[in-house]
């Protein structure tokens, strides 16, 4: 049973060529004049400044909840912090109770209340609006995951009072999977300043080009999607006024980060921004600059076309074929590991024993003969045009299969076309960065590795009953042991039946201005007390 779905390309950590560091209206530090403006560099473009229509990407979450605060935010520690809630639990798995915090206001000092949660739920779900990277079917009366045009009200999200919001599952799911799907991902807006705004107008209403009320610590006031976004401080802001006055998220090219960094025109590179692997060496030589490594959390992870390639031998054969300690340490000079699927050692469900298939081209040639394989079969492998590091391990990878006997042929696409292509007749492989929140795998591995619902996904359809079962077990499962039981099973068939597997797990730079003060570099939770931060004198 298919609880939650989400559209392929969430939390993708690979670096689009999308602008540039400076020039045209991007403010930059280096202004003297707007010496206090503060640039935060993303290499991904936006999609949208609108809640609405927003996808469930790294860039595009930050950029929103500079205005508009999520429930929660995962925080450093692969756990989260309250933003809007003061607290998020349940008993059963199947309700979960939201306490708001009391002192929680609008800019224009109207209470945040359970009726703005609720309110854009209904919106955010509604016909009108239909934002497919938000699917509420695990809650009751929503129909296909939608609400009902016009709707007020819902089974599913039931206001207990002011401060109080209960969402009610049609089945279960895990407290970490209602953050990773809710709780952490929707941006809550203003009832009060946006009701009066009919449903088919609200995906593309002006007001979110000048929001005149946020419940977060900035206010956008001048963006080019491509290029930049440019925030004022929210001086009403409930946890305190940023003492940071003017900040700018910049979408500069991945070649042009470390120039951005050496000329100061840049005072932070996040970690969800891929540095290009070349450049990674001169970091360390930055005299104005403090680098700091991520967990290896983002996986290079590769997707086999089951349909493709339908032998689960061929696919252990693959695998086998791959020296990747090799590439960890000649493309990632060690910033990383090596683990069989989509759990990285940074996980409280990382089991070591289940976690790395051996380097063994002999086994690998054994397998391929025993499943009859044709060596004059030559399989197309995707790559995303935007990271180089990826086509880099590919052009290594590329030989070692060609040792056992099996040929790839290696396309550069844009990633765009990379998630169209991907599980299609077009892509026999495919590779692409993609960072799973540590805490919580069901969201995004029920879609990725298990087709039960008949969508399609970037394995070709692949499906299997007893990881059904499995999957499913870690939504009921009570305590850590369970979980750890259902996530070791998990493991174990993805081993064996490999629909996909990790090249290697990467850590990524992140880079801050030693000018910024307060700042806790990480990949999660870098942004949740922005408002602390503040500059050196």
């Amino acid at each position: 049973m298919k609880k939650f779905r989400r559209a392929a390309a969430v939390l993708l950590g690979t670096a689009l060529a999308a602008g540039t560091v400076a020039g045209g209206t991007v403010m930059t530090a280096a202004s003297a004049e707007e010496e206090s403006i503060v640039n935060i560099a993303f290499s991904n473009a936006l999609t949208s400044l609108n809640p609405l229509n927003m996808p469930v990407s790294f860039v595009d979450l930050y950029a929103n909840s500079m205005q508009f605060l999520p429930l929660a935010a995962f925080n450093a520690e692969y756990g989260t912090d309250g933003m809007l809630a003061e607290s998020v639990t349940t008993e059963d798995n199947q309700t979960f109770h939201i306490t708001l915090r009391e002192d929680a206001v609008w800019s224009d000092g109207e209470p945040i209340t359970a009726d703005d949660v609720v309110w854009t739920i209904l919106k955010l779900s509604s016909p009108e609006v239909a934002n497919g990277n938000f699917d509420f079917s695990a809650f009751k009366g929503f129909e296909g995951g939608m609400s009902e045009s016009g709707a007020t009200e819902v089974e599913g999200v039931q206001k207990i009072d002011d401060t109080h919001v209960d969402f009610i599952c049609n089945d279960h799911m895990s407290l970490d999977s209602f953050y990773n799907s809710i709780a952490c991902w929707v941006c809550i807006l203003p009832e009060h300043a946006l009701k009066d705004i009919p449903n088919e107008e609200l995906s593309g209403s002006s007001w979110f080009e000048a929001p005149e009320v946020v419940s977060g610590p900035y206010q956008m006031v001048e963006y080019d999607l491509l290029h930049y976004v440019s925030y004022t401080a929210n001086e009403n802001y409930f946890l305190g006024a940023p003492k940071i006055k003017k900040l700018n998220i910049q979408i500069v090219d991945p070649s042009q980060l470390l120039a951005g960094i050496e000329s100061g025109e840049l005072d932070m590179v996040h970690q969800s921004t891929s540095i290009p692997t070349q450049d990674r060496a001169k970091l360390d030589s930055l005299a104005d600059a403090t680098v700091v490594y991520s967990d290896n959390i983002i996986n290079e992870m590769v997707y086999l076309n089951t349909a493709s390639i339908p032998d689960a031998r061929v696919r252990q054969a693959i695998v086998k074929a791959i020296d990747r300690d090799l590439l960890v340490q000649n493309i990632l000079s060690g910033h990383g590991e090596v683990t069989d699927t989509f759990i990285c050692s940074a996980s409280p469900y990382y089991n070591e024993a289940k976690t790395k298939i051996t380097y063994d081209p002999e086994a690998a040639k054994a397998l391929l003969a025993e499943a009859g394989w044709d060596s004059s079969t030559v399989l197309k492998w995707n790559v995303d045009a935007g990271d180089s590091g990826a086509q880099l391990a590919a052009q290594i990878v590329q030989q070692q299969l060609a040792a056992v006997g099996v040929q790839v042929s290696i396309q550069t696409v844009d990633l765009a076309t990379l998630q169209v292509q991907a599980g299609t007749e077009d892509a026999d492989i495919t590779s692409v960065q993609y960072t799973i929140t540590p805490s919580d795998y069901y969201v995004d591995a029920n879609w990725l590795v298990n087709d039960a619902g008949g969508y399609g996904n970037w394995t070709g359809g692949f499906y299997n009953e007893d990881l059904d079962a499995a999957l499913q077990s870690t939504l009921t499962a009570v305590g850590h042991d369970e979980q750890q039981a259902a996530y070791d099973t998990i493991e174990e068939i993805m081993a064996e039946q490999l629909p996909l597997f990790s090249l290697y797990f990467q850590g990524n730079p992140g880079v801050v201005s030693n000018r910024l003060q307060n700042v806790e570099m990480s990949f999660f939770g870098t942004f949740n007390n922005i408002q602390d931060w503040e500059l050196a004198e």
